[in-house]
């Protein structure tokens, strides 16, 4: 909340899709929007770590945000792309299936996520927001990802989908 004469500040977002929905990453996280890539498998890794893959000379983790969100992917994989996005000092790249659009919105528009996650696993949502800053769907809520959490294996297992078990794709 701000208070009287004081700026809300605006901040920039990135929609991604994953499945039907579109989702928001702080686009202070995003290094860099990347085509598919070949991933090599990790053995005994969480169901929604696609592998390893060798992004601008590093070695990086591989996350399909729709596995771990548990959403069937788009049977148009043509869109599909991959996020370079920062965890700390990490980086790490995560799967969507298209890049939307960037959104700026107010502060104050984006709202706590409650208790969406659910109470066992990592809060995988750190806020509600309203389409008030989209120019594709001004009346649409989106959540917005919590980019941490979702490399914590601690979450009940979200994806069902087939588990590659070597080589690359």
């Amino acid at each position: 909340m701000t208070g009287p004469g004081e700026l809300d500040p605006v901040v920039e977002l990135c929609a991604v899709a994953a499945g039907e929905e579109e989702y928001l990453i702080d686009l202070r996280r995003v290094r860099e929007i990347l085509p598919p890539v070949p991933v090599t498998a990790v053995p005994r890794s969480p169901p929604f770590v696609e592998g390893v893959a060798r992004l601008r000379g590093a070695v990086v983790p591989v996350v399909d945000v729709r596995k771990r969100l548990g959403v069937a992917p788009r049977s148009d994989a043509r869109r599909t792309r991959y996020l370079l996005v920062s965890v700390g000092r990490q980086a790490v790249a995560l799967v969507v299936d298209a890049v939307v659009e960037v959104v700026r919105v107010p502060r104050s528009q984006i709202r706590p996520a409650g208790g969406l996650s659910g109470g066992a696993g990592p809060h995988l949502f750190l806020g509600v927001c309203d389409g008030g800053g989209s120019r594709r769907s001004p009346g649409r809520v989106r959540l917005l990802l919590n980019v941490k959490a979702l490399l914590e294996p601690s979450a009940p297992e979200a994806g069902h989908g087939e588990r590659r078990t070597g080589g690359t794709r």
